[in-house]
This record gives structure tokens, sequence and C-alpha cells, in this order.
């Protein structure tokens, strides 16, 4: 897994200084999530927990995408002093991706990646790999620009606005707005700016047919997830107010659809009253069957993949290099493939293939951990541990991790195993946090008002750091 790292920031409006996360390996499989990061200009944002003010820090990287056998390279041209120290640079990020990947995955293109001073020109790029077309470039500018003018326009003048730009208030751009939304309330809540652009966010919401659907669906697909039943996504179902939103409970409510489930649609279409409404009913019903069935389609499609990847890592010689490279598709579906084989091994009495499966099932259960919080590996650790005296040894080891956080953990835990009807799961919970009280240090003192309150001043770069053009200053590494 690429390493990863922290950079010391100073705010320039309040002098806090703060560390931030830094992204510098991109890598589409391990993390899915990137592509969006990277095409909405989103890499290496931070904003400052104390005032608000945020901005891109302008840090080179490298952004992988293996199946287009693709690598790019950032490189800003403040990066380095002379060329030779910029070629240092991007050898570096190269060589974190290529030595994060088993050997036999690693490609030619890799070791002469596309390189961009300009993050647009990156930005340009992926999206012309995902198929955005100049147009649709145009759109989202578009809707960009209206989006500004509704947050700074007169109250007045909404209305006009929106009704000369009904095009561009899609979905895509109450995706925007909730983003936007999203970064204002990074300033706080009682914030002037995220206040601002909440009312016109409410007012947009409300006074537009996308908005009033969006916000439909959000309620329908809450209430199920509020109090998940047959009966309640059947309601749910009979409320979506689009095929979209059907589609999302299908996936959502999956486990609830079996036979008593059906039958309950079969009832609701015989006690319609209208024909209207019977026929309504009758296409819902062919509606969920066709995306159950798309999506066992697909399902059968991820194992066939998950299967191949589980052979792939018993065949390389390093199968903790090809889980960490392949770390988004190691999921429930690929931990069911490797059960499955454990169990048909374990019947046939294959020692050999068993002994090699379970250095698999080490593996996958030390790249979770590697990408869990350490209060959670802790209980994780902790329900797997098969004695008092090891669970003893584990809390001795540990007391760091002994603070409120991990207790609230623990409770959070009781709670849903509880919900789930896992009795004994619950009462195994409630006795390690018990041995975990008896571990845990005193809590240390809280600051006083005068001290939470106090502020650093601003202060200007020193020769040992670099402001970037957002103004945000980042010790040099």
């Amino acid at each position: 897994m690429p390493p990863r790292y922290y950079a010391a920031v100073t705010c320039p409006a309040c002098g806090s200084r703060f560390q931030t996360p830094v992204e510098q390996i991109l890598d589409v499989r391990v993390d899915p999530e990137v592509k969006g990061r990277v095409m909405g200009g989103m890499v290496n944002m931070s904003v400052c927990p104390s005032c608000g003010m945020g901005g891109p820090l302008n840090l080179p990287f490298i952004y992988h995408d293996p199946e287009k056998d693709v690598a790019l390279l950032y490189l800003p041209m403040g990066i380095g002093n002379s060329e030779v120290e910029r070629q240092k640079a991007a050898g570096t990020l190269t060589r974190q991706l290529m030595n994060a990947m088993p050997m036999e995955e690693r490609k030619g293109y890799l070791l002469q990646p596309e390189t961009f001073i300009n993050i647009e020109t990156l930005v340009k790029r992926v999206l012309e790999l995902e198929g955005v077309t100049d147009e649709d470039l145009e759109h989202s500018r578009r809707q960009r620009e209206l989006l500004s003018q509704l947050i700074t326009a007169p109250a007045e003048q909404r209305e006009t606005l929106m009704a000369d730009n009904v095009a561009l208030m899609d979905e895509a751009f109450f995706s925007l707005m909730q983003y936007t939304l999203q970064m204002a309330a990074m300033g706080g809540p009682e914030s002037a700016d995220f206040k601002q652009f909440r009312d016109v966010y409410e007012y947009i919401v409300e006074h537009t047919e996308t908005g009033q659907l969006l916000q439909k669906r959000t309620e329908v697909i809450g209430a199920f997830a509020e109090n998940p039943s047959r009966e309640s996504l059947l309601q749910a179902l009979v409320d979506a107010p689009d095929d979209t939103t059907v589609t999302a409970l299908v996936q959502s409510g999956l486990n609830f659809m079996d036979y008593a489930f059906f039958q309950r649609i079969v009832r609701r279409i015989d006690a319609a009253e209208t024909p209207e409404e019977k026929e309504r009913l009758s296409a819902l019903r062919r509606l969920i069957l066709d995306v159950r069935e798309e999506m066992s389609q697909a399902g059968q499609a991820v194992m066939g993949e998950r299967a191949e990847l589980l052979q792939k890592m018993l065949g390389t010689d390093n199968p903790l290099l090809m889980a960490r490279s392949h770390l988004s598709e190691l999921d429930d579906t690929f931990a069911y493939v490797l059960r499955t084989e454990l169990e048909e091994a374990r019947q046939q009495g294959n020692q050999q293939m068993l002994d090699a499966l379970q250095k698999i099932a080490r593996v996958l259960s030390q790249v979770m951990e590697e990408n869990m919080p350490p209060e959670v590996v802790l209980a994780r650790r902790l329900l797997m541990s098969p004695s008092e005296e090891q669970t003893r040894q584990l809390l001795e080891q540990n007391k760091g991790l002994l603070g409120a956080g991990f207790f609230q953990l623990l409770d959070n835990l009781e709670a849903s195993t509880q919900q789930e009807g896992n009795a004994d799961a619950a009462a195994q919970l409630a006795q390690i946090k018990q041995l975990a009280m008896q571990y845990a240090p005193q809590e240390t003192a809280q600051p006083t008002p005068a001290q939470a309150s106090a502020q650093p001043r601003p202060q200007p770069p020193t020769s040992s750091e670099t402001q970037t053009p957002s103004g945000l200053i980042i010790a040099k590494h």
C-alpha cells in the first residue's frame, strides 16, 4: 500500500497550525472514489479546522487507472528548484506506485507516465478517458456559473434566473449544490456563508420539479432505512416517485424479497380499487423482478471476478501486495468466495490447498486492519480473543487507545448486536467493556476556556515553508 503522510499547514487567516492528509498515489483500483475527486479537482484540498478557510495544496501526485493502462503524473512548477529535482520527485512517485503492486502486474506504461504541470489539464485528460465530451464540460461550467449567480443574487431575482436556466437544473446540478453545501458547512453551521447557501438550496429544492423529486426520493428511501421490513419496503416501493428510486430500494432491500414479500405485492394488486392502480402495481412488480434479475446477473459476474482474483492471489509470490493493489475488490463477495473454497478444501481433505487459502485469509485480515482506525482494530481483536487472559494482555498493550472514542465504539457495537438479536455477541462486548475500564487511563485535564479560545497570530512563511496559490502555508519536507 502506498505510504501515507500528512502536511503541516498554517492558515494565513487565523494562524492556526494543523496537520492535513496528503494523497500521493491515487489508484482507481485501490480506491474507486479517487476518480471522482480528480474529475472534481478536489485532490489534496485542505480546510482550516479553526476558521474554515481552505484551498488546494498544489502538491504532486500520480493517478493510476489499470483498466485503461494509464498513469498521469501531476508535477506543478513549484516542485523542485531544478529539473533534476523535479525528475527525482517524479521518479519517487512512480517507484512508490510500482512498489505497491505485485511484480506480475507492473507494466511498461508505468515507467513513462503522462506528465502535467497544470491540474486543469490533468482533469481534462481524465474526463476524456471517461468519455466526457467538450459539450459535457461546457454544461458543467454553466451549472457552476448558475450556482454562483443564485448564491449571490438578491432573493427576488432567483425565480427569473431559474426560469431562464431550467435545462441546467438536472440531478447533476443538485449533486453540485449538495457538495457545495457540505463544503460550506466546514466553516461551521452558524457561519453566514453556510446559512446563505442553505437558504438558496432549500429555495431551489422547493421551487423545481427535480428538487421535489430528489426530496421525495430521499424521504421514501429514508423511511425504509429507519424501519427496514417487508412491509416498509413494499410501502416505499409503492410510494417511489420514479424508477431510479425503485432500483435503489431493490438494491438495499434485497434480503426482504422472498416468497412472502411477493405474496404481499399480489395481495396489493388484487385489492387495488381501480384498473389504473392495478396496472400501476402490476408494472411495479414487473420492474422489481427485472431489477432483481439484473442484480442477480451482475452478482454472478462479480462472483466470477472475485474467484479469478483469489486464484491470482494463490498464484502470486506476494499475495499481500496483490491484496493491497486490489483493495476495493476485497469485499463481502470476495470473503464469501474465500469461505466457500476453504470449506471445500476441508471437505476434500486437501491440506495443501487449505494451508494456501488460510494464508490468503490471514492476508485479507491484515489488509482490512491496515485500513481501519486503531480503535476498531483493537475491538476486532478483542472480540476474536480466545481467553480472558489474552484479552487482558491486549488491553494492557493498548492502554493508549482506551479513551472515550473507544468506549463509544463498544457501546455502538453492543447496541447494534442487541438490535440484530445476537445476545451472545452483545454479552461479550459488555464483558470486554468492563475489563477495558480497568485498564483505561484517567481522563486528561481539559483546557481552560482562555486556552481553548487563544489563537496564534498569522505569520508569513519562513524559508522552510511554501505558500500555495490559495494562501495556505505548507512546511517543506
